[in-house]
């Protein structure tokens, strides 16, 4: 059973779910929905919020069923010793695939738009560091960064706000242009950019609150993430129309590069940056993640010797693609790989444990 005092508060679960699910892939998210759902890529994205509370309440449902566990140890119960390691090393390599693919997709966002000359070895080194430094803490450290960092949400929302004194609503119309079955294929594409949530497996038995509490609370966070993906991706098919966004690959960066303010020419440099902030939290949430698996896979109580090592082994995952096609390979191997270890495993997790209740092993 998990000790109070490392217990997070439902505030702290709130902004953590946040942190984590809000990542790089929405840089580039109004570019793929013009191309799949043109005006109707917000309603693509409330689509792909509600696909994502579904999937929310089937993992909780699964935590709901083995109190004070978190993934790991549901695996361990329900599987046993042999099968349920298999599971914890499958799902270490997820968290370790998922937090390599994010830092890669960051680092690549900033050479081009910031630090050309840099070698990548040299960027990804840096974000390694600076994320092993928080990764190795407890959880109530890294809930109360995630908390200081979540106040530059505010900066954030005011530079896309500004966006929208120059767009123009005739951009998104008609919203059902490329029909109903083109805006469901784009929340696919908006589902992908949205994970995160499923750490929940992870953070759910250390966080206060009862069952229903911490249900609210995690979709509360994934309300936050939706209506902040509709703001975004429909502030940037007002600003351009459909064939210049068709031309621009991350539309939110160059909406930021065309805004000029009073003392600011390139708004960009300013917003890089502060995103870079929520993009770490992301990073760090994935290695906290492996690392927490590693500790229960060699029954270890503190995950902090482990952390280094995943790190390096995050790093080098980074590393090794030096092409763009080997980059796109690893960005598909993670999408993936997302479905089968948020969706497919916990499903057939729950659905074994009701076999298996239903047998009367007394499991629930």
């Amino acid at each position: 059973m998990a000790q109070k005092e490392k217990m997070i508060t439902r505030g702290q679960l709130f902004l953590f779910i946040i942190q984590a699910q809000i990542g790089v892939g929405i840089l580039s998210l109004p570019n793929k929905l013009n191309e799949t759902a043109k005006g109707g890529g917000g309603l693509s994205v409330l689509v792909a919020g509600v696909i994502t509370q579904l999937v929310i309440i089937l993992l909780w449902v699964l935590l709901k069923k083995f109190p004070g566990l978190n993934l790991f140890g549901i695996c361990m119960k329900l599987a046993g010793p042999i099968i349920g390691s298999l599971l914890t090393i499958l799902y270490i390599g997820y968290f370790i695939l998922l937090g390599s693919n994010i830092m890669l997709s960051t680092v690549e966002v900033l050479r081009r738009w910031m630090l050309q000359t840099t070698p990548r070895w040299a960027v990804l080194a840096l974000f390694s560091i600076m994320t092993l430094y928080l990764a190795r803490e407890k959880l109530t450290v890294l809930a109360r960064f995630y908390t200081l960092a979540s106040v530059l949400f505010i900066p954030l929302f005011l530079f896309i706000i500004y966006g929208l004194t120059q767009a123009h609503l005739e951009n998104m119309l008609p919203l059902l242009e490329k029909g109903f079955w083109n805006i469901v294929k784009g929340a696919k594409e908006t589902t992908i950019s949205m994970y995160g949530f499923e750490l929940m497996l992870i953070i759910y038995p250390l966080s206060e609150g009862t069952d229903k509490q911490k249900l609210i609370t995690v979709s509360l966070s994934n309300l936050f993430v939706t209506l902040f993906y509709f703001f975004v991706v429909s502030t940037c098919l007002m600003f351009f129309n459909s064939e210049q966004i068709k031309m621009i690959p991350e539309p939110v960066i160059y909406l930021m590069k065309s805004l000029s303010f009073f003392i600011v020419d390139r708004a960009d440099i300013l917003f890089l940056p502060i995103w870079t902030i929520t993009l770490v939290c992301s990073i760090v949430s994935y290695c906290y993640a492996a690392s927490i698996g590693l500790s229960a896979l060699f029954r270890r109580k503190s995950h902090r010797k482990f952390t280094p090592f995943v790190k390096i082994i995050t790093f080098m995952i980074a590393l090794a693609p030096v092409t763009s096609v080997g980059i796109h390979l690893l960005d598909t191997a993670s999408t993936n790989a997302a479905y089968l270890f948020i969706a497919g495993f916990p499903l057939l997790m729950l659905i074994i444990s009701l076999f298996i209740k239903r047998k009367g092993s007394g499991l629930a």
